[in-house]
C-alpha cells in the first residue's frame, strides 16, 4: 500500500539563517512593494506549504504512487548553515580607506571541505529561493499561460529536484569566495537575490551568486571562465554606499518581500514594480564579483 505523503512546511529562507535577523524583541520586519510593513518571528518567514514535495495526480486531495519529495537534498545546507556562519566571523576584516575596491580586499585562507560547504550552503539559498520557483515555470507559462495550481507546483518540483546537486557540485571548491562585511548599515534579504543561475536545467556557465546571510555580512560564491587560482577566498569591508548597492539588487530581484532588522530600506522603483528582475546588463555586482583578486576585468565598481 502506498504510504501517504505527509503535507509539509518547506523553508526557502531556512530557520538557522533567519534567525540572524531578529530584532531587540525577537521580530524580523517585512515589507510588501506596497510599502506595507510587518513584524513576524523569523522562524515564520520564508515559508511554502509542500514547497519541495512534488505531488503528480490532478487531484491534490489524492495521491500518486510517483509523488516523491527532494527536501531532504538541503538537510546538509540547513545543519551546517551555523558553522559556516560561525567560521566566516573569523576571518581576518581589514577597513582600508581611500582606495578602490579592488584594493582592499584581504586574502584567506580555508580547506577545500570549507569551501565545499559554503557552496553548499550559499547555492541552496538561491536554489529554493521563489525567484527560481518562478523561473522554472516560466517557459512553461509562456507557452501555456497561467498554469493551475498543483500542475503549477509539479513543474515547479520537477524542474527544481537536481538543481542544488547540479550547482553545487559543478561549483565544488573550485570557485572564488568573497565575505563582505558592512562597516555600519545592515543588509537586507528578499524572496530573490542577485545569482545567475535560477531556472538552470544544465551545469551554470560562469555562475554567481551574492547574498546576505546576516544583516552586517554578505557573501559571493562564483566560478569565473578564467581566474588564477589563489586567493581563492577574500574578505572586503564595504562602506555605506556600496552596502546600499547591495541592497538595490536586492529590491530589483525580488518580487513580494523584502527583509530587515532594524535598517528600513527606502522602497525602489524596481521592487514596488512586484516582479522579479534582473540587471539589463552587467550591473554594479557584476563588476564587483568580476573584480574578485585573480580575475581579470575591464570594469570598476562606482558607486
Amino acid at each position: 500500500m502506498q504510504r501517504k505523503m505527509k503535507s509539509a512546511l518547506h523553508h526557502w529562507w531556512p530557520r538557522c539563517v533567519s534567525k540572524n535577523w531578529a530584532d531587540d524583541d525577537g521580530f524580523t520586519s517585512w515589507i510588501s512593494p506596497d510599502g506595507t510593513c510587518k513584524k513576524i518571528p523569523p522562524a515564520k518567514l520564508g515559508m511554502i506549504g509542500n514547497g519541495h514535495h512534488i505531488k503528480l495526480n490532478a487531484n491534490p486531495s489524492e495521491d500518486s504512487p510517483f509523488d516523491t519529495s527532494f527536501e531532504n537534498v538541503f538537510d546538509n545546507a540547513d545543519s551546517n548553515f551555523p558553522t559556516l556562519i560561525e567560521w566566516l566571523s573569523t576571518l581576518r576584516y581589514e577597513k582600508i580607506p581611500d582606495k578602490d575596491f579592488k584594493d582592499r580586499f584581504t586574502p584567506e585562507v580555508a580547506t577545500n571541505d570549507q569551501l565545499k560547504l559554503f557552496t553548499e550552503c550559499v547555492v541552496s539559498l538561491a536554489v529554493r529561493s521563489p525567484m527560481n520557483r518562478e523561473a522554472s515555470v516560466a517557459i512553461a507559462e509562456k507557452l501555456r499561460g497561467r498554469l493551475p495550481s498543483q500542475e503549477r507546483n509539479a513543474i515547479i518540483g520537477l524542474n527544481m529536484r537536481n538543481a542544488q546537486r547540479m550547482i553545487a557540485d559543478s561549483i565544488g571548491c573550485d570557485g572564488k569566495y568573497a565575505v563582505l562585511l558592512s562597516e555600519n548599515k545592515e543588509f537586507i534579504f528578499g524572496d530573490g537575490i542577485f545569482n545567475n543561475i535560477s531556472g538552470c536545467i544544465n551545469p551554470p556557465h560562469s555562475p554567481k551568486i551574492l547574498v546576505a546571510l546576516t544583516p552586517m555580512m554578505s557573501v559571493i560564491v562564483s566560478k569565473p571562465t578564467s581566474y588564477k587560482n589563489e586567493p581563492r577566498i577574500s574578505t572586503l569591508v564595504l562602506n555605506d554606499s556600496e552596502v546600499d548597492e547591495c541592497n538595490k539588487a536586492v529590491q530589483i530581484y525580488s518580487k513580494s518581500a523584502l527583509f530587515f532588522r532594524k535598517d528600513r530600506p527606502v522602497l525602489t522603483d524596481d521592487f514596488i514594480l512586484d516582479e522579479h528582475r534582473k540587471y539589463g546588463s552587467k550591473g554594479p555586482l557584476d563588476v564587483l564579483i568580476d573584480g574578485l583578486p585573480g580575475v581579470e576585468t575591464r570594469q570598476r565598481f562606482h558607486m
